[in-house]
């Protein structure tokens, strides 16, 4: 199985994913009560995983402390996951995350926006940024949605179409076309089926707080649900401080 999983593409990687997380849902009242309160019976379901893979990421450590900055470089997701939840570990430069549609109605759903939204911004605090060479990825090309933080209003969301178009997100698609395609909206998801793209939120400049939302519709009613981190708090990126005028 794990050989298989290894050789999955990514897109079915995270429908897997999904998968997985329902059936353990199912398998307990507990946490079948808890998965309705946070995805109530609607049109689709949702599912966001932040990308916490140690070879994948660059990390902001508050303070300085080297022996401990060396343990995040080279630690499994789990851990990453915890220590960021605590605020011990932070993403730098860019914070990217998984988000999968499931279509749930008895026809399907039309995805026709994610919009983003800053709500903090403020001055970096000292600390270290630690990370470890990449490990490689397949020749897979899902869909990206990249953004350049440091540009966007604060406290107003702003929509997949301007993203899309914006002179001031130019670099933006650049690294969507790099990673494998940019979004296309609207987009339909078939009952029972997935549509899974990656979001990519980057900062040169601030310690920033965001948070995405998508849009879809059932042939009947518009739903809106807000994507954040495991946390349920909104998703936080760090400068590197490679960029001088940060």
């Amino acid at each position: 199985m794990r050989q298989r999983y290894r050789g999955t593409s990514t897109t079915d990687k995270i429908a897997l994913w999904a998968l997985v997380v329902t059936a353990i849902g199912l398998a307990s009242p507990t946490v079948v009560s808890a998965w309705q309160k946070v995805f109530p019976a609607d049109s689709a379901t949702l599912l966001v995983e932040p990308n916490e893979q140690a070879c994948l990421n660059r990390w902001y450590v508050p303070g300085s402390d080297p022996s401990f900055s060396a343990q995040v470089a080279r630690a499994n997701p789990d851990q990453l996951a915890q220590w960021v939840r605590e605020g011990r570990a932070v993403h730098a430069g860019v914070l990217e995350a998984a988000v999968t549609v499931h279509g749930d109605a008895g026809s399907s759903v039309e995805v026709r926006d994610i919009s983003v939204t800053v709500t903090r911004r403020e001055k970096a605090a000292p600390g270290t940024v630690t990370g470890i060479p990449g490990c490689g990825s397949g020749p897979d090309e899902p869909s990206y949605l990249a953004v350049d933080l440091d540009t966007l209003p604060l406290n107003q969301p702003v929509p997949a179409a301007y993203l899309l178009r914006s002179p001031q997100q130019k670099a933006a698609r650049q690294l969507e076309t790099e990673q494998g395609q940019s979004v296309s909206l609207p987009h339909t998801v078939d009952e029972g089926d997935f549509y899974s793209l990656f979001l990519i939120g980057r900062t040169e400049r601030y310690d920033t707080r965001w948070k995405a939302t998508i849009t879809w519709w059932d042939g009947k009613d518009i739903h809106r649900r807000t994507l954040s981190g495991r946390d349920g708090k909104d998703l936080r990126v760090i400068p590197t401080g490679d960029n001088p005028s940060g």
